[in-house]
């Protein structure tokens, strides 16, 4: 096929007008691309082997090419023909619109691997922050550090750490965070969890290796240039993600995520193993063509057995998790309302962005339902009103807590117990399902029959139902 290559780069063709088109051409015989995919990667291989920028080559198609260029663009095509990565050519791929330094130490970065960035920064926006602590992420396998640096890049405050077994691949890693001026990301040389004994983290994301042993994807000629140990740890190509899965609890903080690249008809069996070390919320996401393709879970913030209740609204649902342990009576009750149907078609009737969301006692027309008797305030049990968690509302009187509640929506360290402010009691938090209760949020608002911050169109509770956990 090199030849045959070679051979269709006559030499009259040494305008770079005519490089493009017979490269273009020799691409779409030898790698099999299609017409526009073609000519791009034609332009963006020759631009790279003339070394210099895709404008200028697009600029100046009449310049002429010969002598060393020429035949260093013979060599990357005839090259490129057997199945080599056009990023190992060229030393760059684009991830999350970064450009990263490969070399064949690492895989290229592929598009689909963008979903765990993708959600590992939703779920990292969701967790509960720690007082005096700013969320903690670890890469393992990190490669060419495209997933670890483009989390980097947009969450700047976060605390990174990266983990390789192989010397090379983190030797591209920490180049790449150089040249991205993310030199803050922490490289740690070792075989997965081995060089994090002793620390916690609230996500740990991963592309494994994952494609079976004897998968005739290995026989495809750009992956047999890519290094075999991460693509395969061979057998049933799962060996990896199951390590994974069953070490991760010992490494993540309470209420921690897991994060996790797969092959397309593995989101079963990878879902399958997280539900079974205890994980909860387990959701698989699709990549860019619509398969099954990243799963993710939560380790328990509180212990096995605690109540879930699942709200579904107008705008969505999400799930709440009760502390039963440090909030035993607001728990309680609150469980007691749900199991009695009470706050089925109530709303949230105050809204207050940058401040909270507030429900459990109002139908439409803000008709007050007959609640309870009142229960004692537990607002001393150390639980802080932080983003996300769920707290009793109440009037002036410090004991008048019934059936309303309030999501706080940010850190509300003002509605925590203190000397002279008894304060508002946390009973639970929001695990899934952050994203509904912004949605909320955002709702215009305004006054209603003497109240304050309603929504001018009403945010229905349809159901509150205990949910398996």
């Amino acid at each position: 096929m090199a030849k045959d290559m070679g051979a269709t780069l006559a030499d009259d063709t040494e305008t770079i007008a005519g490089l493009v088109a017979a490269a273009g051409a020799a691409l779409s015989a030898g790698v099999a691309l299609e017409g526009d995919e073609a000519r791009r990667e034609a332009e963006v291989l020759l631009a790279a082997a003339l070394r210099i920028g895709r404008a200028t080559l697009l600029a100046h198609p009449e310049r002429r090419v010969g002598g060393e260029d020429l035949a260093r663009v013979r060599d990357w095509l005839a090259r490129r023909a057997r199945g080599e990565p056009l990023a190992y050519l060229t030393g760059v791929r684009e991830f999350w619109s970064l450009p990263f330094h490969v070399t064949p130490d690492v895989l290229v970065p592929r598009p689909e691997t963008e979903e765990v960035v993708s959600r590992a920064l939703a779920l990292g926006d969701e967790l509960d922050a720690r007082p005096g602590a700013v969320p903690s992420l670890v890469d393992l396998g990190t490669g060419s550090g495209c997933i670890a640096l483009a989390i980097a890049r947009e969450r700047p405050t976060w605390r990174i750490t990266a983990t390789d077994t192989s010397p090379h691949a983190l030797r591209v890693a920490r180049g790449n965070a150089r040249s991205l001026d993310l030199a803050r990301v922490e490289f740690v040389e070792g075989s997965w969890y081995s060089p994090l004994v002793g620390r916690h983290f609230d996500l740990i994301v991963s592309n494994p290796p994952y494609v079976a042993g004897g998968d005739a994807a290995l026989d495809d000629p750009a992956l047999r240039h890519e290094p075999r140990v991460a693509l395969t740890p061979e057998g049933d190509g799962l060996a990896a993600l199951r390590h994974l899965v069953e070490e991760a609890p010992g490494y993540l903080r309470p209420g921690g995520c897991l994060v996790l690249e797969h092959g397309v008809g593995q989101g079963r069996d990878v879902a399958q193993m997280l539900e079974k070390r205890g994980f909860r919320h387990v959701r698989c996401a699709p990549d860019l063509a619509g398969r099954d393709r990243v799963t993710s879970a939560q380790w328990p913030l509180f212990a096995a057995g605690t109540p879930m209740i699942r709200f579904e609204t107008s705008l969505g649902s999400f799930d709440i998790e009760l502390n039963e342990k440090e909030a035993p009576l607001s728990a309680a009750n609150f469980l007691a309302y749900v199991e009695a149907g009470f706050f089925d078609g109530t709303l949230f009737h105050r809204v207050i962005p940058g401040f909270m969301i507030q429900g459990g006692g109002m139908t439409t027309g803000l008709a007050q339902k007959k609640a309870r008797a009142p229960i004692q305030n537990e607002a001393k049990n150390g639980l802080r009103n932080r983003r996300g968690t769920l707290s009793m509302a109440r009037t002036n009187d410090i004991h008048s807590a019934t059936s309303q509640f309030f999501v706080n929506l940010v850190d509300n360290a003002f509605l925590d117990h203190a000397p002279g402010n008894y304060g508002y009691a946390v009973f639970g938090h929001v695990a899934a399902g952050m994203d509904t209760v912004e949605k909320i949020a955002q709702v215009k608002t305004g006054r209603s029959q003497g109240h304050s911050d309603v929504p001018l169109e009403d945010v229905v509770v349809i159901s509150a139902q205990r949910i398996d956990a």
